[in-house]
């Protein structure tokens, strides 16, 4: 079994089964349980659109690196793009605003993403781009969080 497994992508949305196909084979490839495959494909789903919307803004001569790699008892997935800068911290959380704003819509989909899975990273570097690192661990619970 591989332990680390690539795909490069232009931004567009008719990419993003092929994404998805990606993702579920390689969770499957690293016996991630159905559940488990689900909520990665769900997140990166979710990741990817942002990144076509977004980091992109309906460019569809960007790229989309994803790379899934099997690290010890988990799954990390890294999307990369070269579109424009996210800071998650400058959306704010829905509620705070009325009516449902692009921003809130951004933020569910931000809550979905720290939902599915065990942890989410967000990285930008003005040359190297956008890094969106997220992990599912395979075995056991997710660990409630405290704050």
């Amino acid at each position: 079994m591989p332990a680390r497994l690539k795909l490069r992508v232009e931004s567009r949305m008719e990419n993003l089964t092929t994404i998805s196909d990606f993702v579920t084979s390689a969770a499957k490839q690293f016996r991630l349980d159905e559940d488990q495959a689900f909520a990665v494909q769900m997140a990166v789903d979710e990741a990817s659109t942002n990144v076509i919307e977004h980091a992109y803004a309906g460019r569809t001569d960007g790229t989309i690196d994803i790379t899934c790699e099997l690290a010890s008892d988990r799954m990390v997935v890294r999307i990369h793009d070269h579109g424009l800068a996210f800071d998650p911290r400058a959306v704010l959380p829905p509620g705070s605003a009325a009516p449902m704003s692009e921003n809130e819509e951004r933020c569910l989909g931000l809550l979905l993403m720290h939902k599915l899975m065990d942890s989410v990273d967000f990285r930008f570097d003005a040359v190297k781009g956008n890094t969106l690192t997220m992990v599912k661990r395979r075995h056991g619970p997710k660990p409630p969080v405290c704050g």
